[in-house]
């Protein structure tokens, strides 16, 4: 019994020799043995104190075995308590009978053999032990669910503003890009018009300007020009970022073809853009689906240097249920320090002397590949090139 709780066992007869001769006997059980020298004293005791057994003598002085049983079964805290009554006297069934009525759970006549004695009161003993440890396990989880309703608690509070800052955060965000999508559109009326007074200009009373004056028109009309494709890029960026974009079956094949074709940046002289083998149809949105193409072919032929023909090959491949398709080119390459940061707002990697552009095309190429439930990634090395790859679903 190392290691279980010590429990209480109670001890009642109105003769010290017994007393002692049973406290003897239960020492070896290693327990708290609590005496009583009468029927009244094993009342007082049982008020503020738990027994794993009670052994009781049947014949005291004043109030005999039989009445002290029976007031201490009519006790709450005591009535579970399992008697053991301990008699000298012949036993008779009418004896039997009250003591089991009175609750007894069993009878031992004296002299009462140890060996007995012992083994049954041990039953009682890890009863009672077995009862303890089963409220202290009832008395942990009690504190653990109680712990747990709290954190619980906590934890909705705690969610619950959570969703009110992300409710709010959500609300500026949507402030912020309508804010910018209204300012964007509206600078782009009086860039316009910058624009066509310098080529009027320019046009017009270029023989009466000076080659320096001349020079002064080319920049206001480059520069305007510049501007306007940054806050087209931006205007397209935000449209990305919020509002529905419905998805539907797209004829790849078709869609790269026709920007082939199409679109004035495709037409750069001696640029050879091919198509290798079938490029399978995908789910997406047609319009952000050809934002996409567009930004990584004609990021294909610009970042190619002056002394070489651009050269772009496309080519898809099927990966389960999406479709991988590929943009290799023989351009500058990419550096590995920028190989992710290029898919940054605003990142440009060379300066506008050396390549033109807003820095803003890639970043639309992954919100777009996002929003349609794909992916954009890039392997390239410095001067061989490199390969985009754009993800999407199977149509």
């Amino acid at each position: 019994m190392k290691g279980e709780p010590r429990v209480n066992i109670l001890i009642v007869d109105d003769e010290e020799s017994n007393l002692l001769a049973l406290e003897v006997t239960l020492e070896a059980l290693g327990q708290n043995v609590i005496r009583a020298d009468s029927g009244e004293a094993a009342l007082r005791q049982v008020l503020n104190q738990d027994f794993a057994v009670i052994l009781l003598d049947v014949q005291m002085a004043g109030m005999n075995g039989i009445e002290t049983a029976t007031l201490i079964r009519e006790r709450e805290r005591s009535r579970h308590i399992p008697i053991i009554f301990l008699t000298g006297m012949v036993k008779t069934d009418e004896m039997m009978f009250k003591g089991y009525s009175a609750g007894a759970v069993d009878y031992l006549m004296k002299p009462i053999l140890t060996d007995v004695l012992c083994a049954k009161v041990e039953v009682f003993i890890e009863l009672a032990q077995a009862r303890i440890r089963l409220q202290e396990q009832v008395e942990e989880r009690t504190r653990a669910a109680s712990e747990i309703s709290k954190l619980n608690a906590e934890l909705e509070q705690k969610n619950t503003a959570l969703l009110e800052r992300t409710a709010k955060l959500q609300e500026t965000v949507t402030e912020l890009e309508s804010y910018s999508y209204s300012i964007s559109h509206d600078m782009r009326a009086p860039l316009r018009a910058m624009q066509g007074y310098a080529d009027i200009l320019t046009q017009e009373a270029c023989d009466g300007l000076t080659p320096e004056h001349q020079a002064y028109l080319k920049k206001i009309s480059s520069g305007a020009r510049r501007l306007d494709s940054l806050i087209q890029d931006i205007l397209n960026y935000s449209r990305l970022s919020s509002g529905p974009l419905p998805l539907q079956p797209v004829d790849l094949d078709r869609l790269i073809r026709d920007i082939i074709e199409q679109y004035p940046g495709m037409q750069v002289a001696d640029a050879a853009i091919r198509i290798e083998g079938e490029l399978p149809p995908v789910r997406g949105n047609e319009a952000s689906l050809t934002q996409c193409i567009a930004n990584l072919l004609g990021n294909a032929i610009k970042f190619t240097p002056p002394d070489r023909k651009p050269e772009v090959a496309i080519r898809a491949e099927r990966e389960g249920n999406d479709v991988v398709v590929w943009f290799a080119d023989n351009g500058i390459g990419i550096a590995p320090r920028d190989l992710e940061r290029i898919f940054g707002i605003f990142v440009k990697v060379h300066s506008p002397e050396t390549y033109a552009g807003t820095g803003i095309g890639l970043s639309i190429v992954r919100k777009a590949a996002e929003r349609m439930g794909g992916k954009i990634g890039v392997e390239s090395e410095l001067g061989k090139g490199s390969r985009f790859w754009l993800r999407l679903p199977r149509a």
